[in-house]
């Protein structure tokens, strides 16, 4: 069985500049990696905004941007094909639940499978099953808990739980299938995965997870093999054009996509390294896949080591402006703060990777690392831009 896992695709930007959207414009976009698709037996993508007018739907408070694109670019998916596409993220709820439901029957209607979204946090975490040549998968969609996560009575994305991943795994196996988890979480623009990121993809397989792909950092992370079984760590944007003049961060227009090749030997991966721009996606070959392919290697190669990825962390968070938040809220505020006030301070904390962000810069300051993680942040400056030393 061959499976191809791509990760976020956002027309918001698109759709804010009027670009072109029609048949023959998605296609010429997507006319390379088309053809992977197509090779896979089963495919998928992560939607990272929501369909809809945006004069029409209310966006919701939170954290960060909301993103919604119109219907008619749902063209460039089409042009791709593939077989599920996941909605466990920060965007598919921007614009509260009657967008969402919108996406979901626009999505269904095109004949595409979509898992890590619903009308409840069961219906969420409903897996996409495949089978082919007596082999079954089981793909489980989750994300970190920021904005629009669902709960029994309410509708939305399946927001990572360690008892319902866990029970989703337990599920797929009692049935003979394998579970692969499609996850969307990290910190944005890191090269590197952070310890708990590790420890918690790891966890997975442990617990008997086939293969750990994720995604959502907007740039690309490396990958391991870990006791026999694929996790790559963050494949970077797929096709996500930003915002008109956008501080090109070289990273943020190139990651990989993820082939898995499964049969009664095991899992290998493949990956598939790409560039892309507001006209579409290309493959990466020749010197520049030789460069892609060495940059993957150099982040990809101190993953097993716990010391070196505690430090290059601890780097991380000396980048990052997070404590500066915590002298903005006062007690008195419960009782006067509105959901607009909050919605940064409890993103900080209900959001995994800036609670462990948050969390970390003050063991370092209390076991006194600070002076240590300096050197690292012109490692992780340069890396942001494909630099390799």
């Amino acid at each position: 069985m061959k499976l191809l896992f791509a990760s976020d695709v956002c027309f918001n930007y698109l759709s804010l500049s009027s670009k072109p959207c029609d048949k023959a414009t998605s296609e010429a976009a997507m006319k390379e990696p088309r053809e992977l698709f197509r090779a896979a037996d089963f495919s998928m993508l992560n939607l990272e905004n929501i369909f809809g007018i945006r004069d029409e739907n209310e966006p919701i408070i939170k954290a960060g941007p909301n993103l919604i694109s119109e219907d008619r670019f749902i063209n460039y998916i089409n042009a791709l094909s593939p077989t599920a596409i996941g909605l466990a993220n920060n965007h598919t709820k921007d614009f509260g639940e009657p967008a969402m439901l919108h996406t979901l029957e626009l999505l269904r209607g095109e004949g595409y499978t979509c898992i890590g979204a619903g009308k409840n946090i069961d219906e969420a975490y409903l897996p996409a099953e495949f089978s082919k040549d007596g082999i079954s998968v089981s793909v489980i969609a989750v994300c970190e808990n920021e904005f629009g996560i669902a709960d029994r009575e309410v509708s939305g994305t399946a927001g990572y739980n360690i008892t319902r991943v866990t029970k989703a795994i337990f599920s797929a196996k009692e049935k003979g299938s394998l579970p692969i988890i499609y996850f969307h979480g990290g910190n944005e623009i890191n090269p590197f995965p952070s310890p708990g990121k590790i420890d918690l993809y790891r966890h997975f397989i442990d617990i008997g997870a086939v293969a750990v792909i994720a995604m959502h950092t907007h740039c690309p992370q490396g990958y391991e093999i870990y006791d026999g079984k694929p996790i790559v760590y963050s494949m970077g944007n797929f096709f996500f054009p930003p915002r008109p003049n956008p501080d090109r961060k070289k990273s943020w227009f190139y990651g990989y996509m993820s082939g898995l090749e499964i049969d009664g030997e095991g899992v290998g991966l493949t990956t598939y390294p790409y560039v892309f721009d507001e006209n579409g996606i290309k493959l990466l070959s020749g010197e520049e896949k030789e460069y892609f392919d060495r940059y993957i290697s150099r982040i990809s190669r101190d993953i097993k080591d716990p010391v070196i990825m505690r430090d290059l962390f601890d780097s991380w968070c000396l980048t990052q402006g997070y404590i500066d938040t915590l002298t903005d809220y006062t007690v008195g505020m419960l009782y006067t703060a509105d959901p607009f006030t909050a919605r940064s301070m409890r993103n900080n904390f209900s959001c995994e990777a800036h609670n462990e962000l948050l969390t970390n810069s003050f063991k370092m300051m209390y076991e006194e690392r600070v002076q240590r993680a300096i050197p690292g942040k012109e490692t992780i400056a340069k890396l942001q831009d494909l630099i390799i030393d």
